[in-house]
């Protein structure tokens, strides 16, 4: 289309979140900072300029967990789109069951893992995870899911 330039397609971030998951169980974290502070949710963040996916979700998994990353698969896209709102977001997903480490305290919230069904139910669950989690485990990929939240007041 005529007139229009590459800034007005700069309005997408790329997040990362990773499924660690061992043994039955999932690591989780209870956010101590926005966006979602409260919530429970998989570790993950922001991809940074210059890093391929799977290097940002190493990067973020290192950071707030402390664990290195072996192996890692690509699970899926989430985009989230609010109707107002200058941004949007596609989350990309990664399941990993082979890493090494120590899990260690983080800046961005209390980690801990949970049985792998039980997470389904916790109180405070971020209702993104528990669209996601069931295909997680049945390991149906790639999942593509696309949401329409509602306006801001």
């Amino acid at each position: 289309m005529s007139g229009e330039s590459w800034e007005d397609y700069g309005y997408t971030a790329l997040i990362v979140f990773c499924f660690l998951m061992k043994d039955g169980k999932i690591l989780l974290i209870r956010r101590a900072n926005e966006p979602y502070k409260g919530e429970i949710t998989v570790p993950g963040g922001r991809k940074r300029r210059g890093e391929n996916l799977r290097e940002a979700c190493a990067r973020e998994m290192f950071e707030e967990t402390g664990y290195v990353l072996k192996n890692m698969e690509f699970a899926g896209i989430l985009h989230a789109y609010r109707p107002g709102d200058k941004m949007e977001y596609l989350s990309n997903y990664f399941v990993c069951s082979d890493f090494q480490g120590e899990l260690r305290p983080s800046e961005e919230g209390e980690l801990f893992w949970v049985d792998n069904e039980k997470s389904l139910s916790l109180p405070g669950i971020h209702p993104f995870y528990v669209r996601l989690f069931p295909d997680i485990l049945k390991r149906n990929f790639p999942i593509e899911i696309s949401i329409v939240r509602e306006e801001k007041n």
